[in-house]
C-alpha cells in the first residue's frame, strides 16, 4: 500500500468510527467504541464523542511512565495503552497528529516495541499544544518570525552541507532548547524584522558556552517584501522537495511542523512575504557575554532569568557562513 492509500485508509477509519457512533446501536451504547486503524493501533471514541487511540500490546513492554498533558488522558499498563483527548478544542489536531505518527510507523515498518516507543516519543513532542487551553490558535507574530528563520536556515543554508535526512533529524527547535543539534555543534537561530541587533534569550543559559558542544548563533534580519516569500511559501517549497525525495522525510517534516503548532487551517494568516536583509554568524566562545553566576536564596525555586544580548557589541565573536558550515 502506498502512503496516499494508507493515509486515505486512516481518514476513512476515523469517519467510519464517528458515523457508527451516531448510527450503530452497539457503538452508541458503548462507553468506548473502537475500530482497527493499523497493526496494534485502534482508533476509539468515548461516550462524549472525544477521540482516542488504543494500543494493544501482545507482550509486556518496559514502557516506563506515561506522558502527561492537560489536554489528554493516558491510562494503561505494559499490555494496553489508551490515549484520548479530554476537550473538544483538541479534536482536529489530535486526529491529524495520530495520522502523522501512524504514517511514520507504517513507512518505517516499525513493529511492537519500536513502534510504541516511536508513538510515545512523537506524542510527547506535541505536548505544548495540549497544554494550551485556547488551542488551536495561530502562531503569534513572534513565533511566525522565529519559525520563518528556522525554515530558511534549514532549507537555504544548512542544505549546503547536510542532506535532507540529516537536516530534519538535526532540527530540534520544536522540542529542545536549541534549534539545530549536531554531534559537534548546536545552532540557535534568532530572527528579527527590526533594525535592532539585540536578541532575547529564552532562559538564563540558552546563549552561553556551557554545553557539551560548540554553540553558534545565526542572526537573521528580514524585511517585508512583496517579491519575497511567506512562511507558507517557504514550508511548501521545502515540502515539495521532500515529497519528491522521500515519503518518510516528508511525513517527518510535517510532524515537526505540527509540534511547532503550525497548522494548515491558519495558512491565510501567514501571508506576509519577507526577504532576507542580512545574515550574521557568531560563535559562543568561553568569553562570550552571559550571566555566569546567580546567587539564589534557599527560599527561591524555579528561578528563570531572561535578558537581551547586544550583538552590535559582539563583533569579536563574528564568523562567516563558511566557518560555521565547516563545524557541522
Amino acid at each position: 500500500m502506498n502512503v496516499y492509500d494508507f493515509q486515505k485508509q486512516l481518514n476513512y477509519s476515523w469517519k467510519d468510527l464517528f458515523r457508527k457512533k451516531k448510527e450503530d446501536k452497539k457503538f452508541i451504547e458503548s462507553d468506548i467504541a473502537t475500530i482497527k486503524a493499523h497493526d496494534i493501533y485502534f482508533f476509539s471514541i468515548d461516550k462524549n464523542s472525544l477521540p482516542g487511540v488504543s494500543i494493544n500490546i501482545s507482550h509486556n513492554l518496559n514502557i516506563g511512565s506515561f506522558p502527561k498533558a492537560k489536554g489528554w488522558k493516558v491510562i494503561g499498563n505494559n499490555k494496553k495503552i489508551e490515549i484520548s483527548v479530554n476537550n473538544i478544542v483538541y479534536i482536529d489536531f489530535f486526529i491529524k497528529l495520530m495520522n502523522l505518527i501512524l504514517t511514520k510507523i507504517y513507512l518505517k515498518n516499525l513493529t511492537e516495541e519500536k513502534s510504541v516507543k516511536c508513538f510515545l516519543e512523537n506524542l510527547i513532542f506535541a505536548k505544548n499544544f495540549f497544554e494550551d487551553d485556547n488551542a488551536p490558535r495561530k502562531l503569534t507574530k513572534e513565533s511566525q518570525i522565529g519559525l520563518y528563520g528556522e525554515i530558511h536556515v534549514l532549507s537555504k543554508i544548512l542544505t549546503k552541507k547536510l542532506n535532507n535526512k540529516n537536516l530534519i533529524d538535526s532540527w530540534t527547535g520544536p522540542s529542545k532548547k536549541h534549534d539545530f543539534t549536531r554531534e559537534k555543534i548546536l545552532i540557535e537561530i534568532k530572527t528579527t524584522t527590526t533594525n535592532s541587533k539585540k536578541i532575547n534569550t529564552s532562559s538564563n543559559n540558552q546563549i552561553a558556552p556551557v554545553f557539551d558542544r560548540a554553540l553558534n548563533i545565526i542572526f537573521l534580519q528580514i524585511k517585508n517584501s512583496s517579491s519575497g516569500f511567506s512562511l507558507v511559501d517557504l514550508i511548501n517549497n521545502y515540502l515539495t522537495i521532500l515529497k519528491t525525495e522521500s515519503e518518510i522525510l516528508h511525513n517527518d517534516f510535517l510532524l515537526k511542523l505540527a509540534q511547532c503548532n503550525y497548522l494548515d487551517i491558519h495558512n491565510d494568516e501567514y501571508s506576509q512575504k519577507y526577504e532576507i536583509d542580512k545574515t550574521n554568524y557568531f560563535e559562543v566562545r568561553d568569553d562570550f557575554p552571559y550571566i555566569k553566576k546567580v546567587e539564589t536564596p534557599d527560599e527561591l525555586s524555579d528561578l528563570s532569568i531572561t535578558y537581551k544580548i547586544d550583538l552590535e557589541k559582539c563583533e569579536n565573536f563574528r564568523i562567516n557562513e563558511e566557518q560555521l558550515l565547516e563545524k557541522i
